[in-house]
C-alpha cells in the first residue's frame, strides 16, 4: 500500500493527460468540420484528385440545372389621386398603371387621335381639378333648378283704405252708387309672352348661380372639365384617362361630396361672390371611424377668414360613415393621410 502523501499527487498526474487528450481531439474535430464547411461552401470537392481523375474519365454525373431566381419585380405604386369618371365611361379593361383611382376604372381615349403622347387630350375649361366631364344639370331641369335657387319675391304691400270722408252735420250728398250685379266685367287681354332666349353661357356671379349651373343628375360632385393637351390613338367620341377601379373609390366620393356641400353652403352664407382668387392645401387624418384628426394648413393664399371656411368644411360634417370592409381588407391601419385642395 502507498503512503498517504503519494495519494495525493496520484490523482493530478493521471488527470492531466486525458484533459490534454480530450482538447486535442476537440480541436481536431473543429478543423475537420471548418474545412468540410468550407469546401461545401465554396466547392472545392472539384479540386480534389479523384475529382479531376473522374473529369477526364468524363464520370462526373451530370448536375440537374439549377432555376433562374425569378426577377425582382418592382413595387406598382397605388393610386393616389381621386378623378370624378363619368359613369358613361365605366370599362372592364384593365387600365395600366397610374397614380389615379376612382370607383370606377376608364381607359385613355380622346376624339382626335393623329398624335400619341401617353396621355389624352381633355377639351375643358380649367386647369386646377382633374375632370373627365362637366356635371352640368339637364336642360329640362335648368329652369326649375334656377327657380328653386332664385329667392322668392317680396309680397306686394296692401293698397292703402280709401280715405274717410267727415260729412258734416245736415250734408244731403248721397255716396257714389256701387256697380250694378248684372254688370259685364271686361278683363283686359295681356299679350302673352315672348320666350325667353337661351342666355349665353357666361362666368357666374354668386356660389348660388354656380350650384344652378352644375348639377349632374349621375354625379354628386360639381365641376367642369379639366382641359389638358396631348393625343392617344384609341378613339372615344368623350375623353377619358387611365383610371383604376379603387375600394376607397365610392367612400371617397361620398367624402368629397359632403365636404363641397358643406363649403358652398359655408360661402353663401359668407356672400362670396368670386372675388377672391387662390387655393388652400389642408393635410389631416381621416380616421376609420369617420373622425377627422391632425388638420393643418399646408398652404393658403385667400386669407384667414376664407382658409377658417375651408378647414369648417372638412370639419363641421364630421364624423363621417366608418370604412367599409372593402376599405379594411386593404388598407393596413385605423387612419388614412389625406391632401385636399381647395380653389377659389
Amino acid at each position: 500500500m502507498l503512503p498517504a502523501d503519494s495519494l495525493e499527487w496520484a490523482g493530478p498526474r493521471t488527470l492531466l493527460p486525458v484533459a490534454r487528450a480530450f482538447l486535442l481531439s476537440l480541436l481536431c474535430h473543429g478543423v475537420l468540420f471548418g474545412l468540410l464547411e468550407v469546401a461545401q461552401r465554396y466547392d472545392l470537392w472539384r479540386l480534389a484528385p479523384l475529382a479531376a481523375l473522374a473529369r477526364a474519365l468524363q464520370l462526373e454525373p451530370a448536375r440537374a440545372p439549377q432555376a433562374a431566381a425569378p426577377p425582382v419585380q418592382p413595387a406598382e405604386e397605388l393610386p393616389v389621386i381621386f378623378v370624378d369618371v363619368d359613369p358613361s365611361q365605366a370599362t372592364t379593361e384593365l387600365p395600366p398603371a397610374t397614380k389615379f383611382y376612382s370607383a370606377t376604372a376608364s381607359v385613355a381615349a380622346n376624339p382626335d387621335t393623329s398624335r400619341d403622347t401617353g396621355i389624352p387630350k381633355l377639351y375643358g375649361s380649367q386647369e386646377q381639378v382633374l375632370k373627365t366631364s362637366d356635371t352640368l344639370r339637364a336642360a329640362a331641369a335648368a329652369p326649375a333648378v334656377a327657380e328653386a335657387l332664385r329667392p322668392a319675391p317680396l309680397p306686394a304691400p296692401p293698397a292703402p283704405p280709401p280715405p274717410r270722408l267727415e260729412r258734416a252735420p245736415g250734408d244731403l250728398a248721397f255716396a257714389r252708387p256701387a256697380a250694378r250685379p248684372d254688370a259685364i266685367l271686361v278683363e283686359p287681354v295681356l299679350p302673352e309672352p315672348a320666350p325667353p332666349a337661351e342666355p349665353a353661357r357666361t362666368r357666374p356671379r354668386t356660389v348660388a348661380a354656380a350650384r344652378a349651373a352644375q348639377l349632374h343628375p349621375d354625379s354628386a360632385l360639381l365641376g367642369e372639365k379639366y382641359r389638358q393637351e396631348g393625343g392617344v390613338r384609341r378613339f372615344s367620341v368623350e375623353s377619358s384617362m387611365d383610371v383604376r377601379a379603387s375600394p376607397f373609390g365610392h367612400y371617397d366620393a361620398r367624402f368629397i361630396a359632403a365636404v363641397q356641400q358643406c363649403w358652398y353652403e359655408l360661402l353663401e352664407r359668407q356672400r362670396y361672390t368670386l372675388d377672391r382668387m387662390g387655393k388652400v392645401v389642408l393635410r389631416f387624418d381621416l380616421e376609420f371611424d369617420g373622425r377627422i384628426g391632425n388638420l393643418i394648413v399646408a398652404e393658403s393664399n385667400v386669407g384667414e377668414i376664407y382658409t377658417l371656411l375651408c378647414q369648417l368644411a372638412i370639419t363641421k360634417p364630421a364624423p363621417y360613415e366608418r370604412w367599409p370592409i372593402e376599405i379594411r381588407r386593404v388598407h393596413q391601419g385605423d387612419s388614412r393621410h389625406i391632401v385636399f385642395t381647395f380653389y377659389y
